[in-house]
């Protein structure tokens, strides 16, 4: 018996992937699983690494995994697409606060790498307030450890999409 990439996602535990992976011909290596969309995104420990599983699967399975279980898979794979859109920005941003301001740097000579080095000091911090504001949102809600996880990425999500916007509106400020 075969169980499809869909019925994983909405299992969503590492029983389903190893018996979907047994119940067929074996394979030689996980690689394989995971290039035949036999992942278990919901087994993946590592945030990173699990939002990159989800942004592997197809918009449908995404949308029926949502069906059943909200929040559990969309902010997973939309965070994939916007760390990515967050990182452009960041460097887009630093390139054209660079061009600005370069004649700033004929009286001080130190004023671009200052520049960048707070641009970058200024996104470190902001990624930890996110995600240590956003784990301890659902804390101070009351809900359980199972629900956190995914309540967490659902917020780090939104406050991303807010960033994302804010980053805009300073490159369009910058823009000649």
């Amino acid at each position: 018996m075969r169980i499809s990439k869909r019925q994983l996602l909405l299992m969503g535990c590492a029983f389903a992937a190893s018996f979907a992976l047994h119940a067929q011909a074996p394979r030689a290596d996980a690689a394989q699983a995971a290039a035949a969309g036999d992942e278990d995104c919901f087994a993946v420990g590592d945030t990173a690494k699990r939002e990159a599983c989800f942004a592997r699967q197809s918009d449908d399975d995404i949308a029926e995994c949502e069906r059943t279980r909200p929040s559990a898979c969309r902010p997973y794979k939309d965070m994939y697409a916007d760390e990515r859109r967050l990182q452009a920005l960041n460097t887009q941003l630093l390139a054209l606060a660079n061009k600005q301001y370069a004649s700033n740097s004929k009286d001080d000579p130190a004023y671009l790498g200052d520049l960048a080095r707070t641009t970058q000091d200024a996104d470190r911090a902001w990624r930890t307030w996110r995600d240590a504001e956003c784990t301890a949102e659902p804390f101070l809600e009351g809900m359980s450890r199972q629900e956190a996880g995914n309540l967490t990425e659902a917020c780090r999500a939104e406050k991303t999409k807010a960033r994302i916007d804010e980053l805009n509106h300073l490159i369009s400020n910058l823009k000649p």
